[in-house]
């Protein structure tokens, strides 16, 4: 059940639309059905105001492993990149990953 924290220092046009197809190709990039995908796209106004920037955080239990993380930045890099214009030096992504044991987490 991944969960993707977006940070933004824009405004996003269209929020829901936006939230849709970033739950859509977040699916399709790692992997699990739309349904597990749950995201939060937060506004970060502090900064600078340059190109736009993301921070993404990807929390998985137990799905996101290591080898996989390199081909998950590349995918989600793309994605900023094509849907924003966003260059790849703009886009930081951390990957997090607790580990999952039957009905709760590994602490």
């Amino acid at each position: 059940m991944p969960y993707l924290l977006l940070l933004v220092n824009v405004q996003i046009p269209d929020e829901t639309k936006f939230a849709s197809k970033f739950s859509q190709v977040a699916a399709k990039f790692l992997g699990s059905p739309e349904t597990d995908i749950t995201t939060n796209i937060t506004y970060n106004r502090a900064g600078t105001a340059g190109p736009l920037a993301f921070g993404l955080t990807v929390v998985g239990l137990g799905n996101l492993p290591p080898e996989a993380q390199e081909q998950y930045s590349a995918a989600f890099s793309w994605f900023f990149t094509r849907k924003f214009g966003v260059p790849k030096d703009r886009v930081f992504i951390r990957f997090h990953n607790p580990g999952y044991v039957g009905s709760r987490s590994i602490r």
